[in-house]
């Protein structure tokens, strides 16, 4: 029988409650009670989906619910739920369980629409950036940094961003890397910068020039320029002119400029773009494509000016002027705008784009406070602290960091219950995260795909830590919240319990029905023997035996074997023992067949017509004879498997009652409705 569709027939029997005080116990099985509450629950649980007159009689699920708890308690006298098969299952299914009691997307939601609230405004900046000079940086060598930061951001205040050097408009880019530019940056949107830079460009006034701004890149200032409503994006059409070299001489962007401004002043009308349009797809032989330029927003890594110009197009229709980048001139149409769709359109988009942007620690945040909270979480500060001193001077990406670690037994934080993690379960995470992060010293067992990437690339040894504890911290919470849920969620447990039983009962009928009723030869050979009168063919059929050959002379010698042996078991032993000891010689299929059952069987006894032949095996002959009565009961497997299932069903349920005791007590029964 189907697993799954299994569970779903017996999942109204199995929903579990809790006793109270005023919850008398109903049933004893095996001395275990089952409540009142239980039983009404599950009774009424049974009957949910059904009409008023089609209702389940209270004594047959009664019944019915005795005999689920038999086999369940069964199972577990078998070890049934020790094996690995349960256990995989039971995982499975506490993992979908589990999602919504650990997703909190209340606290996700907050933060998702807090992004959306900006995407709805675009932000005009100036931005430098001052690079950290090397991959890893210790807190002694920000100083210097830092103070630079300031000097330059006190002469920025005083002189502005052109007058210290930084280009004002650049006219074009190949590709454009807003976190690391320096000077004019024009229009942003969200999760273009790191948080942090984001913050300040959103809460800055016009022209104000922020403090020095420390990332894991090094430390950022920015002049907020101009704020706008959000352009959206920009469906586009285009036709370019381009430059024979990469960047241009000033020949080219002359000669180029002039044909793309000559032709720019033929457009008078969309046919004229049209033409121009159709040779550009000829010339360049974009086929289908023609001169579609896709979707243009300020996120596109593009020029600029380009797309500046794209977004600066009014209505549907518009042309720009020749616009210059460093593949060449643009001449650009619109064919539609598209404005930023309501927070129900691009929430799932925008989930995304926080996730590739690095910002998934900063949404599930407060989720963690209160996961933390509940947990009532104690950090050990000078546990943490030692560490923290030991960050200063080397980065916890080195392997000599561990070496100097020496508190390894204190504790390095501790919750409910007395569970705790020492700063040595710490160090096994960061020597973890050390091996995975470098590819040379991944252990031999991992997984050949597992090579972890930071999702945050810090470069200061103190955030390196930092991140590190903040990802161990809340991976312990997690499991130990996951791994109590049902202790905390009375219906989560219940469900649990239900899944539980109903792989237990899948398990133990299995085991002892309907795998045996399939698998048990002898039995099912006995239970025809002594039933034979009831089975019939329904027809004259061909019982026998079909052998597929990889060679015509394999074949003749397995014909000459079936001439002299009619027993078609003894035929099959002999042929296998001839044939298939070394390698497949030969492939056999035992059978019987009416007329059309069987292309093979068709062709060689019914007169049928050419079959194809079979792969690797291109000659065969059939070999048995024409019965009116079944032989065996292989002749009519299926009835006899279900008949003989049947038997050990009830079976099965003689030995449940005869093996647990059953009390009921049917004043506690009467009162359930």
């Amino acid at each position: 029988m189907n697993k799954k569709l299994f569970l779903i027939l017996i999942t109204f029997l199995a929903t579990c409650a809790y006793a109270q005080q005023a919850d008398p116990v109903a049933i004893k099985i095996n001395g275990k009670p089952v409540y009142r509450s239980e039983l009404e629950k599950a009774y009424k649980k049974s009957n949910e989906l059904k009409q008023e007159g089609q209702k389940e009689p209270f004594s047959d699920f009664i019944k019915s619910y005795i005999d689920f708890k038999l086999n369940v308690e069964e199972a577990k006298a078998q070890h049934l739920d020790t094996t690995g098969s349960y256990i995989r299952d039971l995982s499975s299914a506490r993992v979908e369980l589990s999602r919504p009691y650990m997703q909190d997307t209340t606290y996700e939601d907050k933060y998702m629409r807090g992004v959306y609230s900006r995407m709805l405004e675009d932000v005009e900046i100036n931005h430098v950036l001052l690079p950290y000079d090397n991959d890893v940086v210790l807190p002694a060598d920000t100083l210097a940094l830092y103070n630079k930061a300031v000097d330059l951001r006190n002469r920025l205040v005083k002189n502005g961003f052109a007058a210290e050097g930084y280009e004002k408009k650049p006219q074009t880019s190949v590709v454009i890397d807003s976190k690391g530019r320096n000077g004019y940056i024009g229009w942003t949107v969200p999760l273009m910068f790191p948080a942090k830079v984001e913050d300040a460009m959103y809460s800055l006034a016009i022209n104000q020039i922020s403090l020095p701004i420390r990332t894991a890149q090094g430390f950022h200032i920015v002049q907020v320029l101009g704020r706008r409503p959000a352009v959206g994006s920009a469906e586009i059409e285009q036709v370019m002119f381009n430059f024979t070299q990469v960047p241009p001489d000033r020949n080219q962007l002359d000669s180029v400029g002039s044909v793309a401004w000559r032709e720019y002043r033929k457009i008078h009308s969309p046919e004229d773009f049209n033409l121009l349009c159709e040779e550009f797809s000829r010339v360049m032989q974009t086929g289908d494509e023609g001169c579609y330029g896709g979707m243009v927003n300020l996120e596109s890594f593009l020029s600029p000016s380009f797309v500046n110009a794209a977004l600066n197009l009014k209505e549907a229709g518009d042309v720009s002027e020749p616009v210059w980048s460093d593949y060449g001139y643009h001449i650009i149409r619109l064919l539609k705008k598209i404005p930023i769709s309501d927070y129900d359109n691009v929430k799932g988009a925008l989930r995304g784009r926080i996730g590739r942007a690095g910002r998934m620690p900063d949404m599930t945040k407060e989720k963690r406070f209160r996961m933390a909270a509940e947990l009532k979480l104690v950090i050990n500060d000078k546990a943490y602290s030692a560490l923290n001193d030991i960050a200063d001077g080397v980065s916890p990406k080195d392997s000599l960091f561990l070496e100097r670690v020496k508190n390894d037994d204190d504790i390095l934080f501790s919750f409910e219950n007395g569970e705790s993690r020492k700063v040595n379960d710490f160090i096994q995470y960061i020597r973890f995260r050390q091996d995975m992060l470098n590819a040379e010293n991944k252990p031999k067992d991992a997984p050949a795909a597992t090579i972890l990437q930071d999702m945050n690339k810090y470069t200061l040894s103190t955030d390196i830590l930092k991140e590190y504890f903040e990802s161990f911290l809340s991976r312990s919470l997690t499991d130990y919240y996951y791994l109590t849920l049902a202790d905390r969620f009375t219906k989560y447990k219940e469900q649990l319990d239900e899944l539980s039983d109903g792989l237990l009962l899948f398990a133990v009928k299995n085991k002892n029905i309907w795998e045996r009723s399939a698998i048990d030869e002898k039995g099912l050979s006995d239970y025809f023997n002594n039933n034979k009168t009831k089975y019939s063919l329904g027809g004259t059929k061909y019982r026998g035996l079909i052998v597929y050959a990889k060679n015509e002379d394999t074949l003749i010698k397995a014909e000459a074997m079936a001439q002299k042996q009619k027993n078609r078991d003894a035929l099959i032993k002999e042929i296998r023992e001839a044939f298939n000891k070394d390698s497949f010689g030969v492939l056999m299929v035992p059978g019987t067949w009416a007329k059309g059952a069987n292309p093979y069987v068709d062709n060689k006894i019914y007169g049928g017509g050419d079959v194809t032949a079979m792969m690797g095996y291109p000659f065969f002959f059939v070999t048995g004879e024409f019965i009116t009565s079944p032989q065996d009961y292989s002749d009519v497997k299926s009835a006899v498997e279900q008949d003989y299932q049947d038997i050990l069903e009830k079976e099965w349920q003689t030995y449940l009652n005869k093996k647990y005791e059953v009390k009921t007590d049917k004043s506690v029964l009467k009162t359930i409705k």
